[in-house]
């Protein structure tokens, strides 16, 4: 039987398909997440990993995924085999726009998917682990709801204004991710931040006094909220640790603030999504683990 090409879509080398409610299932959850490998789909989607492979193979050769091209960099076999990445489609898209009614236009991702950069993936493929692992953790407890606030690519874009040695200075508010997770005590805010130690202590600084200042200001407000935390999610212990201390310097008080929450990538996984609700969480202000509902 001929292989079917991996980057290259060819319907005929791999049969028809009949669009079943699993499909519907990855298609949208690929559209939330905007980028998923397909370990984390296999994770988040029931039935047999080989079932759902097969799945994911006819949706890209019929157009409902993408397979976005700059992954090869990555997913060399020389560096070791990584698991596919999928985006949206545009056949995909169609189908969320007729299903939700979505105006098409917000949700035309082709031509992104063919130029986004190895690292806009990587990075977003960290965030997308994240919210995998919590997702699956939250799943089998009716009592604790998660709602992902910033789906299909939405982007929360604030800025704070202050004073500093006389000058007049901004800064961006931008979260990777931004969620609630509500119970029978209220709701929790959290902001996302997946850190790949491509930015300078000063700069990391600067996102995160921002966030303080931000909320100081009362911006938070224009969201709905009062209260909320910071989660970074960093690729080693080492840089957790390190961002741990810089982070002290972040609130008016120099001492650290309950406000900022580190973890890192290493402390949960897919195959035991709990370990992300349990004393892997580090504050600047104690430095002791805690747990993530607390």
């Amino acid at each position: 039987m001929r292989r079917s090409p991996r980057y290259t879509r060819d319907p005929k080398s791999i049969g028809g398909i009949v669009i079943q409610p699993r499909d519907e299932e990855i298609i949208d959850l690929v559209w939330r997440y905007r980028f998923l490998n397909s370990e984390q789909i296999q994770a988040l989607v029931s039935g047999s990993d080989q079932t759902i492979l097969r799945r994911l193979q006819k949706l890209y050769h019929h157009g409902y995924l993408d397979r976005p091209i700059s992954q090869i960099v990555f997913s060399n076999p020389l560096f070791g085999l990584k698991k596919m990445v999928y985006g949206l489609g545009d056949r995909g898209a169609d189908l969320l726009a007729e299903r939700y009614g979505i105006d098409r236009g917000k949700i035309s991702w082709h031509e992104k998917n063919r130029e986004v950069g190895e690292r806009y993936i990587q990075h977003t493929l960290m965030v997308s682990d994240f919210r995998a692992c919590l997702t699956l953790a939250l799943r089998g407890k009716p009592e604790i709801r998660l709602q992902w606030l910033n789906d299909g690519g939405k982007e929360i874009k604030q800025e704070v204004h202050f004073i500093e040695g006389g000058r007049n200075r901004r800064l961006p508010v931008v979260p990777d991710g931004f969620f609630q997770i509500e119970d029978s005590g209220g709701k929790m805010y959290f902001f996302l931040e997946a850190d790949r130690s491509t930015m300078t202590n000063a700069r990391f600084l600067n996102k995160m006094r921002a966030y303080w200042l931000w909320w100081r200001q009362g911006g938070q407000r224009e969201l709905g909220i009062e209260n909320f935390r910071v989660l970074t999610i960093t690729k080693s212990k080492e840089r957790m640790r390190n961002l741990v201390e810089v982070t002290r310097g972040a609130d008016d008080s120099g001492k650290g603030s309950y406000m900022f929450w580190f973890s890192c990538i290493d402390n949960y996984h897919l195959s035991q999504p709990e370990s992300i609700l349990e004393g892997i969480w580090l504050t600047p202000r104690d430095n002791i683990p805690h747990h993530l509902l607390e």
